[in-house]
């Protein structure tokens, strides 16, 4: 009598190809791709003491003060997900590259490259829900740029702070910071951003009412 139960299939994951000629997905994805682009490409270029940590800001001295820096992009889609949208996104992500430095967050730059045909109310959704999200930061827009790509190029709308400024201080660790045993800072939880994005792409992933 033959065996009901499959027997279990022995798979294997052919080797990742070599991204050395062409600029994929990966790259932009802050994991192993983007850093040898880092090392292969801008480094050799751009390379001194400053951008050499390799952080995700700059701390500058200027006039006996300290200064950080930092300048964040953010393309996403949908640009409303569980949880938020592409405007709050921006402003938590590029305050997160700060305060994880242990700098106080002051002030935003935000450029927007919009695509043609962008209906008018979407983006005022989106700059509203950047003011809400900068007051909750206690940080200011200041400066920005607007650019218009032609229609299907440009993804709905890109946003793109440019440049965020704070003064350094001491690392607190407040109760919404959590230090794991590596001695990483986080800001708040694992994964719940990648699954809000992951659940609203694809069909069949439900959550209840609180669950990111």
């Amino acid at each position: 009598m033959p065996n009901s139960i499959a027997e279990p299939l022995s798979l294997v994951c052919p080797p990742a190809l070599p991204a050395k000629d062409l600029i994929v997905l990966g790259h932009g994805s802050g994991g192993r791709l983007s850093a040898e682009l880092l090392r292969d490409v801008f480094l050799p270029m751009f390379s001194n003491a400053i951008l050499d940590r390799m952080d995700d800001q700059a701390v500058l001295e200027i006039g006996g003060s300290r200064l950080a820096f930092t300048t964040d992009s953010f393309v996403v889609r949908p640009l409303f997900f569980p949880g938020g949208d592409i405007g709050s996104l921006a402003v938590h992500g590029t305050v997160n590259d700060l305060a994880m430095g242990g700098a106080r967050p002051l002030f935003l730059s935000v450029a927007f490259i919009l695509e043609e045909g962008l209906p008018t109310e979407t983006l005022r959704r989106i700059v509203a829900s950047m003011a809400d999200a900068s007051a909750a930061a206690g940080v200011s827009i200041v400066t920005g740029d607007t650019k218009v790509v032609e229609r299907g190029k440009g993804d709905g709308i890109l946003s793109t702070p440019p440049a965020s400024a704070s003064s350094p201080r001491a690392c607190i660790s407040p109760p919404t910071r959590r230090v794991l045993a590596t001695g990483s800072c986080l800001s708040g939880s694992i994964g719940d951003h990648g699954i809000a994005i992951l659940a609203k792409k694809r069909e069949g992933l439900e959550f209840g009412h609180g669950d990111y």
